[in-house]
């Protein structure tokens, strides 16, 4: 039994000078993007990318969609403190419940 040569089809391993599709964009641009593409889940969305590159090994990518997942979340979490409810009070005009 003959087995074919594989080695021609072996691709090298990643260098650490990989052209990365997301290096040099603004994360700022790229939530905005995501907010409007996939609404209230744009920050699972792109933790979902932030997580396919890393698995993938795209450093730079995983990066920046780290980036871009905390600029979602930070104004999540500020949106979260400023809603009244959500401070225990039980209507807009701030009368505590």
């Amino acid at each position: 039994m003959t087995f074919a040569n594989t080695s021609k089809y072996r691709q090298p391993p990643p260098s650490v000078d990989d052209i990365s599709v997301w290096c040099g964009k603004d994360p700022a641009l790229a939530a905005l993007a995501a907010k409007a593409a996939y609404g209230p889940d744009a920050t699972l969305a792109v933790a979902w990318c932030a997580l396919g590159a890393k698995v993938d090994g795209r450093a730079t990518d995983s990066h920046f969609w780290f980036e871009v997942f905390c600029l979602l979340s930070a104004n999540e979490t500020q949106t979260w403190a400023l809603r009244p409810e959500r401070r225990g009070f039980g209507n807009a005009d701030g009368k505590l419940n």
